[in-house]
């Protein structure tokens, strides 16, 4: 099983574009699309883990729709704070391309491998949480021991980064709950998720937490851990490959979209258009 991880796109309508020499989220966005395109004969699925949209508004959610209909994959995807997540579910009830996207609540099966989404959004707050009915769920697909390996889809990260900053806004009611159940898994099990927009992976026991950044608003910090103070940096250019084997082999590598990564450097500096 080969996987693209993208996430936080953050698209607005053409309307709201600040342009300038920042590339807008639309250009950014097909960029990434193109990119995929280009390598997709070698891909089996595409994972995009929330924040597909900047205002949740119905324009943006057809724009992500369009772009990534076009690859020939089969893609998943969950809510992210900035998709409502009322907005996204309006949306889902007039476009049977994306409601067949989303997989939360539901567990989708690709090459022997179990993709579960959870929608851990909260309308009009950036924290986090975990519904009973979805650590239900979780505890039954982890119960199922003779199934394939299990892979978690999910906004907020379960795992933080240890950046006060970002981890503040990361909290999730009941995650060491959920927490509790992935660790009681007797094999590794994948977490994929978005929401901070600088790209890290912690492991925690037999949890593994990929997120995969943000390449429409990226954050740094002058140090990797620690209470630093936030700033935009260079246009994150790269997404995740995710190959993961039946046997445990579990391989990531970033791949550069090439069209972010050969412009001016100029054009790949600058404030950023969106947030967490």
């Amino acid at each position: 099983m080969r996987l693209a991880h993208v996430s936080d796109l953050h698209l607005l309508p053409p309307e709201r574009e600040s342009g300038g020499a920042w590339p807008t989220s639309i250009d950014v966005a097909e960029a990434i699309a193109g990119d995929i395109a280009a390598i997709s004969r070698g891909l089996d699925l595409v994972v995009v883990s929330g924040d597909l949209t900047d205002t949740a508004d119905a324009v943006s959610f057809a724009t992500f729709e369009n772009l990534f209909s076009r690859l020939g994959l089969p893609v998943v995807v969950v809510p992210g704070n900035h998709d409502g997540p009322s907005g996204m579910h309006t949306y889902l009830q007039q476009s049977p391309v994306l409601s067949g996207w989303d997989i939360t609540g539901r567990v989708v099966e690709i090459g022997g491998t179990r993709f579960l989404g959870l929608d851990t959004c909260i309308e009009n707050v950036t924290q986090g949480a975990v519904s009973a009915d979805a650590l239900a769920l979780v505890e039954g697909e982890i119960a199922r021991a003779d199934a394939g390996p299990l892979v978690l889809v999910m906004h907020h990260p379960p795992l933080l980064l240890g950046l006060e900053t970002f981890d503040g806004f990361s909290q999730i009611d009941r995650g060491a709950e959920l927490l509790a159940v992935l660790q009681s898994a007797g094999r590794e099990t994948v977490v994929l998720s978005g929401h901070v927009h600088r790209p890290f992976t912690a492991r925690q026991g037999r949890v593994s937490c990929f997120v995969a950044g943000s390449m429409i608003a990226p954050y740094d910090s002058a140090l990797p851990f620690g209470d630093d103070p936030i700033r935009p940096v260079a246009l994150q250019d790269f997404y995740f490959i995710h190959d993961l084997g039946l046997d445990g082999r579990h391989v990531v590598t970033p791949q550069r979209v090439r069209r972010l990564a050969s412009g001016d450097e100029a054009q790949r500096t600058g404030p950023a258009t969106g947030s967490s």
